[in-house]
């Protein structure tokens, strides 16, 4: 038996070896989900042994930082090479390339894309083709400023749990129906968009829910719903005209939100309030939101209606923790907050005897606003046995804090802070 191999030389030995080379497969593929797709590419020239090891990566993200033509050039040359499934896809450009993505939607839907991201920062939208909704493994899908055509054939996404469309124009096809061939959906977000008529959102198993456009009317069967964030927005006075024509004698707080049993977190935006705040305002909803713990709302001080429709629901929210609370004012009557909410407290009865956690925040520099502030402020800490905190969001005038540590407390834990923002509420 011959001597054993010196010291020094075995450390010469492994100083010198490949170790990079022998990484394991598995290991090298979350090297390459960590770089950048041209630097994986670039992993080809390491050694004979990393050659062809990146063709193989189930997710490829293309991020625009060079021109839009070495862009595509680059996703052109790295689909034409790569073999295997391709489970994530993720683009990111500036103008679109309607060519191209007919090449690039027909090898995607062959190779069974799971997760499909399309972002276009543009003016020209980008035609995606037929051949997207031959994608039939999708679960997860984000688009923006996009142009969606639906073939007749279309049966729907089966498997799809997760979608969000930002400026995106559907042809072929509605959303509502778009929805409902969905059958395990739980995400749905919809942002800058138009809908004519009313937008019928029927997801049984939908658990966040985000819509922020344009549309006539909202229907929403959505049982399991926990979240959702809704806004109505329109330039267009005529437009909200024909909306406010259209109210029925059925308020439209409780035909859209009556019947949300499982809603835990409630996010309105402005004019969806003037949207709620439609037909007669309810004595009560036609059901507790025994689950709603956190509610995010405006409120505009001018308009008793608007005002008489949060409080339906906050009284509506028994076992609410949580509240946001924006005071907006755009001229009209001359409120007197003390009187009117010191009336709803009244007809409501305990509205607030769960809450913990009050935001008030200041977002328009007006002596009416002010007053609104204090009085609601002055409301909840006379009416929530269990208050912890009452944060004022930018807003810092001394004599209001003054006047507010003046006034009494139901709860001996309530602290009030100026806060400069919140922008982690929920």
């Amino acid at each position: 038996m011959g001597d054993p191999e010196p010291r020094q030389s075995r450390v010469k030995h492994n100083l010198h070896g490949d170790y990079i080379s022998n990484l394991p497969h598995d290991l090298k593929q979350e090297i390459f989900l960590k770089l950048p797709i041209k630097d994986v590419v670039r992993t080809s020239i390491l050694s004979s042994k990393w050659k062809d090891s990146w063709t193989s990566i189930p997710t490829l993200a293309f991020a625009q930082k060079s021109t839009d033509s070495k862009l595509i050039k680059l996703v052109d040359n790295v689909l034409m090479v790569h073999c295997g499934p391709i489970l994530n896809f993720k683009l990111v450009l500036k103008h679109p390339c309607n060519e191209a993505m007919g090449r690039w939607m027909l090898i995607l839907s062959r190779n069974g894309v799971r997760s499909l991201d399309l972002r276009y920062s543009g003016d020209e939208k980008c035609k995606i083709p037929s051949r997207f909704f031959s994608c039939v493994a999708l679960e997860w899908v984000l688009m923006s400023c996009c142009i969606i055509n639906a073939p007749r054939t279309f049966q729907g996404f089966k498997l799809l749990r997760t979608i969000g469309l930002e400026n995106c124009n559907l042809t072929g096809i509605s959303i509502g129906n778009l929805v409902s061939c969905c059958p395990l959906l739980e995400k749905l977000g919809l942002h800058k968009f138009i809908h004519q008529g009313c937008l019928h959102i029927l997801a049984p198993n939908l658990i966040q829910l985000y819509l922020y456009g344009e549309f006539h009317d909202l229907c929403i069967e959505t049982p399991k719903l926990t979240f959702g964030s809704i806004g109505l927005h329109s330039r267009n006075r005529d437009y909200k005209k024909s909306i406010a024509e259209k109210a029925g004698k059925e308020s439209n707080i409780t035909r859209v939100l009556g019947y949300l049993l499982n809603i835990q977190k409630l996010h309105v935006f402005e004019d969806f309030i003037d949207y709620l705040a439609m037909g007669p305002i309810p004595e009560n909803l036609p059901a507790i939101f025994y689950e709603l713990t956190e509610i995010d709302v405006p409120l505009c001080c001018s308009v008793q209606d608007k005002i008489a429709a949060a409080f339906c629901l906050f009284k509506g929210a028994p076992n609410l923790k949580k509240l946001r609370i924006e005071f907006l004012y755009y001229g009209g009557e001359d409120q007197q907050p003390a009187q009117i909410l010191s009336k709803l407290k009244a007809t409501e009865g305990c509205l607030f005897k769960c809450l913990e956690i009050v935001n008030i925040v200041h977002v328009q520099n007006n002596v009416l606003l002010a007053k609104w502030m204090l009085e609601f402020a002055k409301l909840v800490l006379n009416t929530a046995p269990v208050l912890h905190k009452l944060n004022i969001i930018n807003f810092e005038d001394a004599t209001f804090f003054t006047k507010l540590e003046c006034f009494p407390k139901l709860s001996k834990k309530a602290e009030i802070a100026s806060v400069k923002n919140d922008k982690d509420w929920f």
